[in-house]
């Protein structure tokens, strides 16, 4: 029985997240949490997958990707300011990825069409 302990010890998301922090930043993390981040998110459940997305960005800022994952994220949670500054992150290490470059553009155009409704707004 204490074996069993033991071994569920090992397997607990506690300990999994204090590993994750001692060997972080490394090129080779987060790469499960983007996959969670992107089930969720196919699911419309934002606010968990935005989690997930920053997770990965903190264990792994060198991939692009989770970046501009965390940007359509919060472009679909609203949250205009939030995901340019993601997005421009991204394109910052990866200039000419076509997805980026298309996420910034729904970004800039939501932001353009919400300006002169929130002007109309009292």
């Amino acid at each position: 029985m204490k074996h069993h302990n033991e071994e569920a010890e090992l397997h607990s998301p506690k300990l999994s997240e204090e590993l994750e922090d001692q060997l972080r930043p490394s090129r080779y993390l987060g790469y499960d949490r983007d996959h969670l981040g992107v089930a969720l998110l196919r699911r419309e459940m934002f606010e968990a997958a935005a989690s997930q997305f920053k997770r990965a960005v903190y264990l792994n800022p060198y991939e692009s990707a989770f970046k501009q994952h965390l940007a359509w994220c919060l472009y679909k949670m609203n949250r205009l300011s939030e995901a340019l500054t993601e997005i421009e992150t991204a394109l910052q290490q990866k200039p000419e990825d076509p997805d980026s470059l298309t996420v910034r553009k729904r970004i800039l155009r939501a932001q353009k069409e919400e300006g002169p409704r929130r002007k109309e707004s009292p």
